[in-house]
């Protein structure tokens, strides 16, 4: 058994069981890799890849089994390789992974500033939804996971919690909820809402609130960029729900916001890194650059 059969295996399941696509990313031939995949299954003597004729259809149970422990070895090995790569003081590679509000507000200027304070390091970021973020972490496709409150405990990564996340019920300014001094979940649902697709996070937050109420809200438009739910709100459309970070009082000036906060499950932002994995100075220092983490944490990674 080799690491590298381990690689092409890891390889596979990344590229979705396209064999042609995993040898492009590993700069070798199909057969090369058909080969040494039956090399390792001779050697353990179980199959690892369900075929019919010559049709990778799957993974084996065992297979399965054997693909997450060699995940986890290739890890470790990767680990080995940035401890050498720090010491030589060697340019690296920073791999984000987050959710599109997280990339257009929360990220915007700690990349600005990990940028000019780290111009040799190759900084990669990726949008992907909440429930893609860990597997691209446990793959190794990302060190970092910027989201909103992952939605079941990870054991295989560890969860930094960072600043509760505030929300804002947006009207156009002259809007009567605009002046209302107390708000309920029922005075929103008297008017049409534009808000965040159910297969976000923050869209996902909204709708369990409404429904611990009974409340069925009226959804003109349902998407997943704040700022095409500004645009609407704007031309008095209808009103939103948002995440706090996503209005400016300084270029949102035809809408208004209020803090609705209280009137939803609490969340929070959370970062996330593989568990025993080793963070490169540079990782840490962007992880510090985060608005609102705790200094405790901070203090434990380095």
């Amino acid at each position: 058994m080799t690491l590298k059969q381990l690689m092409l295996l890891r390889e596979i399941a990344r590229q979705s069981l396209n064999m042609s696509k995993a040898a492009a990313a590993l700069f070798t031939s199909q057969p090369g890799i058909s080969r040494q995949i039956q090399l390792l299954e001779e050697e353990l003597g179980v199959a690892i890849l369900a075929r019919r004729k010559n049709r990778t259809l799957g993974y084996t149970d065992v297979g399965k089994s054997i693909l997450e422990a060699a995940q986890r070895l290739l890890n470790e090995a990767d680990s080995i390789k940035a401890i050498a790569a720090e010491a030589r003081r060697e340019r690296g590679r920073l791999g984000i992974v987050t959710t599109h509000l997280h990339a257009r507000y929360t990220l915007l200027d700690p990349v600005s500033a990990f940028i000019e304070r780290y111009p040799d390091v190759e900084l990669h970021i990726m949008e992907a939804e909440p429930d893609n973020i860990p597997r691209l972490l446990e793959s190794n496709e990302a060190d970092i996971g910027v989201s909103t409150e992952m939605l079941s405990s990870q054991p295989t990564l560890t969860q930094l919690r960072g600043p509760t996340m505030k929300r804002s019920l947006i009207t156009p300014r002259d809007h009567p909820l605009a002046r209302r001094k107390h708000i309920r979940l029922e005075d929103i649902c008297r008017y049409p809402l534009l808000g965040y697709s159910s297969r976000s996070r923050t869209g996902q937050i909204i709708n369990e609130a409404f429904e611990a109420q009974g409340i069925r809200p009226r959804y003109l438009i349902s998407v997943g960029d704040s700022d095409v739910v500004k645009a609407y709100v704007g031309r008095g459309l209808g009103i939103a729900i948002l995440p706090a970070i996503a209005w400016s009082e300084a270029t949102d000036t035809n809408i208004h916001a209020r803090d609705v906060t209280a009137l939803f499950p609490r969340s929070t932002m959370t970062i996330s890194f593989r568990r025993n994995a080793y963070l490169r100075k540079y990782a840490i220092d962007f992880i510090g650059m985060v608005p609102g983490m705790h200094k405790d944490d901070l203090k434990a990674l380095r």
